[in-house]
Order: structure tokens, then sequence, then C-alpha cells
């Protein structure tokens, strides 16, 4: 996952971010078949129950590269609002100049001989009921920041549909910087780079804090 061994969440200030388990199913499935919450992610369409399901059993499945999602809880009520993590992105590293590279969000995906740049996409989706209130950009920050200091990845970024306005606000606020765009699945996204610098934000806790 995103969390080294050892580490079984992190926190800021409002939020508690921590491993996704079965237990997050109902929640998972609910925010995954609202249209206005996948508008600009899975290719616009809702999950059903089942892929959801599937979703969720396989959380896991990044554990060797340092990756995966979080759930995100807010502190104050103990509510589960969202997740925010790091998934896989991939791009050709060898585009032709003034082209708009292609990237893919497993690295299977991409056609075999390919050479790979390993960019891994620092993303967030959250219930509708918890927005407007600066969520998304404090616990992507914190994730950042944990990336940052323990993981070991030299370039992360996050890459969003141009008409995803929340989004291109909370890499605003940020401080990301454009870095062109990305060609995923024949959409054309923006990329934006995390800058590495800064005070952590993240706080570390065991798995009996």
């Amino acid at each position: 996952m995103t969390l080294v061994p050892g580490t079984d969440r992190i926190d800021s200030e409002r939020l508690l971010l921590r491993r996704i388990t079965r237990d997050d199913y109902d929640f998972f499935a609910r925010l995954h078949a609202m249209p206005e919450v996948v508008r600009y992610i899975m290719n616009g369409q809702p999950r059903s129950a089942e892929e959801s399901r599937v979703w969720v059993e396989r959380v896991a499945m990044y554990e060797r590269v340092n990756l995966g999602l979080l759930a995100v809880v807010r502190k104050s009520d103990g509510r589960l609002i969202g997740r925010c993590g790091l998934s896989e992105l991939v791009v050709d590293a060898n585009a032709a100049p003034g082209t708009i590279p292609r990237g893919w969000f497993q690295r299977a995906q991409a056609p075999a001989g390919t050479q790979l740049l390993d960019t891994p996409d620092l993303g967030y989706t959250f219930d509708p009921a918890s927005w407007g209130h600066g969520y998304a950009t404090e616990a992507a920050r914190c994730v950042f920041d944990y990336a940052r200091a323990n993981l070991g990845w030299r370039r992360i970024v996050s890459v969003i549909h141009p008409d995803n306005v929340r989004s291109l606000r909370v890499a605003e606020r940020s401080g990301l910087r454009r870095d062109g765009q990305v060609d995923i699945m024949d959409q054309v996204m923006e990329q934006y780079v995390w800058p590495q610098g800064g005070t952590p934000t993240w706080r570390p806790r065991d798995a009996g804090a």
C-alpha cells in the first residue's frame, strides 16, 4: 500500500487516512455509483455493486510497488468520507517531440516493448456531502508529504480531466506546476507535478494508536 510496513495510518489536522478494508465496501459501492462522483474518472461510468466489491478486494494489489489508495476518515465524527492515495501511472518515455505522450494506469496495458517512465498519480475521490471543505486538498497534501519522505518516488503527478474544475482548484491550492498533457485511453488529461519542498503535514500512526 501507500503506507510502509509498520505504519497503519497517517493523519493531518482534520483527517485520518488508513488502509481500506472489506468493512468499507458499502461506502465505496455507494460512492462509485454516483454519476457526479465518477464523471471525470473511471471512464465517467458508475460502477456496479459487484465491480466495487472486486475493487475493494483488490486494493492490496499495489503492495509491491508502494502504491495504493487509503480510506479518508473525518476525525470530528469518525465518518468515512472518501479515498486518497497513489495509483500506478506509466508514460511513454519516447514520445515524439511536439506530441502528447500516451499513458496507462497499469503497466500491463502498455504495448510490449514500450519504454516507460514511472510517474505515480496522486488522486482522490470524496463523497459529495463533504465537498467544499478543503478535505481533498488536505488529504492530498498529507499523502504527498508522506510519500516524499518514505516511498522514494522522484516524481509524483496528478492527472486531471480538463473540465474537472474542483480538482484543478486543488492543484492550484497545493502549488502544483502544470507539466503538459498525457493521453490516457484516448482522453487527453492535464498533468500537474507535485513540488519537492515544504513542511510535512502528516503524522504516522501505528496499528495500536
